[in-house]
């Protein structure tokens, strides 16, 4: 079982901390529908620090593999995992950003009085995968039982079946 710190972030950041570990991508809950099989491991790696203003923030490493079921083919699609997240924490709502004043590649959040380590690291994962994972055009492995190539159309038996009931007439 993946499991990891509950910390107190702005703590956590002012004291230039750091954990790391590793897990496996079927001990993730909200990962599961996504995955083809539990397969897979990965590395993460938080640390603690301050903006150049002055503001606390965290850095998270994530590298890994995964993988995932094919949109198209329900086939194994193998994913690597490559992250590297900067999220700044302010106090409350008022300190956010407006969106002219986002900087490229940080993200600004409100910081809770508790994170779960496994829970923003999940968080992560779930951002860094495809909309819909699928393989490259052509590259789809045959269902099962459908046997070498392309499955037949489900209307080609109906034509067939259409074109056996009018012999019988």
């Amino acid at each position: 079982m993946f499991e990891a710190p509950v910390l107190d972030p702005i703590v956590f950041a002012a004291l230039h901390e750091r954990v790391e570990g590793e897990g496996v991508p079927g001990d993730l809950d909200r990962l599961g529908d996504l995955l083809h099989s539990p397969d897979g491991a990965f590395r993460y790696e938080l640390a603690g620090g301050e903006t150049g203003q002055g503001r606390p923030e965290l850095s998270l490493r994530l590298e890994g593999h995964l993988v995932l079921a094919c949109q198209r083919c329900l086939g194994p699609l193998p994913f690597v995992l490559d992250v590297s997240t900067r999220l700044v924490l302010v106090q409350n709502e008022e300190a956010l950003p407006g969106l002219e004043d986002e900087e490229q590649g940080v993200d600004v959040i409100v910081a809770p009085d508790r994170l779960s380590v496994v829970d923003l690291v999940e968080e992560e994962i779930l951002l860094a995968l495809p909309l819909v994972p699928v393989h490259s055009e052509g590259s789809c492995v045959s269902p099962v039982g459908e046997g070498v190539g392309r499955p037949s159309s489900p209307f080609g038996a109906l034509a067939g079946l259409k074109s056996s009931a009018g012999k019988k007439d």
